[in-house]
């Protein structure tokens, strides 16, 4: 597989125990990157400071949330392909290198991302509920009309619809929005705008971006090949303080991208509705 280009990997963090792992498979891939920048609030800098070693480079920011210490990060970059990754994110030996493949195979005007894999399954994250052959059609036709469920677009709803690569025989999937725990850019083409106007947890911010690349001219493209494992949380393990705080952030993450995109929909409203009976049943049945 011919691989050309430099890579940067920009990861925005608060310092979580799980880095040290995230960038340990980096750095056993059979296409380690050039320079990893973590990006982490000046206050937080000590929980990392072990880290500061080879590849690795700390970039102590002024500014608090994962939109802006990427940006930060990504304004540092020294090198030509840019990797946006979470510090949670596990990508498997040839999971880089296949993204630089694929970015090289593409054109300019791209950006990709893997597959992203269960970490506990094996399946994808986006394996679609086996909730039965009518009790789904009904789902997807309140959350997306006629179109139905749509994998890879961003439905009626506002909702990101995923891709399982077990479902499709395609090489690449051209999409609407890209999971932003691991997308690979060329450097001219990164999103240099502090686009998130919300305080706390940026939900919601990976589809923002994703129309603002689109708006750009910029193709989005999932590589099957490439896979990239993560621990999925369920809400129904959540507490119910912890559902709320989560369905809040999504709800006004959610309201800003309808908003700014001009896709408002009586729709949102069935779909929050329906996480919340989703979530009581779970709860108390």
């Amino acid at each position: 597989m011919s691989v050309k280009k430099s890579v940067t990997v920009v990861i925005a963090t608060l310092g979580g125990e799980s880095l040290a792992l995230t960038i340990e498979r980096l750095n056993s891939g059979s296409v380690p990157p050039d320079e990893i920048l973590i990006c982490i609030p000046a206050e937080n800098r000590d929980k990392v400071k072990h880290l500061h070693q080879g590849n690795v480079v700390i970039l102590a920011c002024n500014v608090r949330g994962q939109v802006a210490q990427r940006l930060f990060g990504f304004q540092n970059a020294s090198h030509e392909a840019v990797m946006q990754l979470d510090d949670d994110m596990l990508l498997d030996k040839f999971c880089l290198e296949r993204l630089l493949a694929t970015l090289n195979a593409e054109g300019f005007r791209v950006a990709v991302a893997p597959a992203f894999i269960n970490g506990k399954t094996g399946k994808s994250a986006y394996a679609k509920p086996d909730a039965g052959r009518v009790v789904s059609s009904i789902y997807y036709w309140l959350m997306n009309g006629s179109a139905g469920y749509a994998p890879g677009c961003i439905d009626k709803s506002g909702s990101a619809v995923g891709i399982d690569p077990a479902t499709s025989e395609k090489i690449l999937h051209d999409v609407e929005w890209l999971a932003g725990g691991c997308v690979l850019h060329l450097r001219e083409n990164l999103v240099l705008e502090n686009f998130w106007p919300l305080p706390g947890k940026a939900y919601y911010e990976d589809v923002v971006h994703s129309s603002i690349l689109v708006a750009n001219g910029i193709r989005l493209v999932i590589d099957p090949s490439a896979r990239c494992s993560l621990e999925l949380a369920y809400q129904a393990s959540l507490r119910p303080g912890d559902f709320y705080r989560n369905l809040k952030g999504d709800y006004l993450g959610r309201a800003y991208f309808m908003r700014r995109f001009s896709r408002r929909s009586f729709r949102t409203h069935i779909y929050y509705f329906g996480r919340i009976l989703s979530y009581l049943f779970s709860r108390w049945k």
